[in-house]
């Protein structure tokens, strides 16, 4: 009596794996081009974006700093309610040419076109308001969950990124 080999999960990801590395390597002839040298290539791969934050300190001012430490970020606005407190301080001063506002709106509309996406790192009840403008604008959005308060905030957001 033979023993039939056991379909373990760890298997299946196994042979899956080899399969799709196998269709890889044949459809692009060689394993090499799907390596990172290739993307150097890519026209305006590795340019940094024109990045806005709204919301600079706690929370908000972490996500900047994450963003800036990739180099691929160029902060050119930054937006918080309570500009000049102490904990927007550091990033204020991090950030000396980049343009400071206290409303969203106004930034939005005073550099829109200077702005390629945007930061949110605000209170989750402001998520929403600041992204559907963003995204009306056809900017890209980083935003922190929850990403809104209720299913149909969720749904119009879905919506408006779909529509970038």
């Amino acid at each position: 009596m033979k023993y039939k080999q056991m379909v373990t999960r760890r298997n299946f990801l196994k042979q899956g794996s080899l399969i799709t590395a196998g269709l890889a390597v044949n459809k692009l002839g060689s394993a090499t081009a799907m390596s990172a040298e290739s993307y150097r290539r890519v026209e305006g791969a590795n340019r940094k974006i024109n990045l806005a934050c709204v919301g600079i300190g706690f929370r908000g001012g972490e996500i900047i700093k994450e963003f800036d430490k990739t180099g691929l970020a160029n902060i050119v606005a930054l937006c918080d309610v309570d500009m000049g407190a102490e904990h927007t301080r550091e990033i204020m001063g991090k950030f000396p040419k980049a343009r400071q506002f206290k409303d969203f709106r106004e930034m939005f509309d005073k550099m829109g076109n200077e702005i390629e996406a945007v930061t949110v790192g605000v209170p989750d009840h402001a998520h929403f308001p600041i992204c559907m403008m963003a995204m009306a604008l056809g900017k890209h959005v980083y935003v922190e969950k929850p990403m809104s308060r209720t299913f149909l905030e969720s749904e119009l957001m879905i919506q408006a990124a779909k529509k970038i």
